[in-house]
């Protein structure tokens, strides 16, 4: 009968002991979420605002740029270069 107490009590020890080397659970941990629709870009041909989510854009060189108009997005495409800033 002793020797299940001991067992026990120094299982309990043991598990307790592991438990404070065990990494820390993070249970309110905030995940920030940047919604690219409300966010406000400006086109490069015109410079006027643009929300970011616009279906007119194009991608060049891995980054996405959004226009106003159909014809703002034609003339970057035709001379990218000239309306990026180096």
């Amino acid at each position: 009968m002793k020797k299940s107490i001991s067992a026990i009590i120094l299982i309990g020890l043991a598990v307790i002991g592991l438990k404070s080397k065990a990494n820390p659970i993070i249970e309110d941990q905030k995940i920030t979420l940047i919604d690219s629709i409300k966010k406000v870009v400006i086109d490069p041909v015109c410079k006027m605002k643009v929300k970011a989510g616009a279906s007119k854009n194009v991608v060049y060189n891995k980054v996405t740029y959004y226009f106003c108009s159909e014809g703002c997005k034609q003339k970057f495409a035709a001379e990218p270069g000239k309306y990026i800033k180096k």
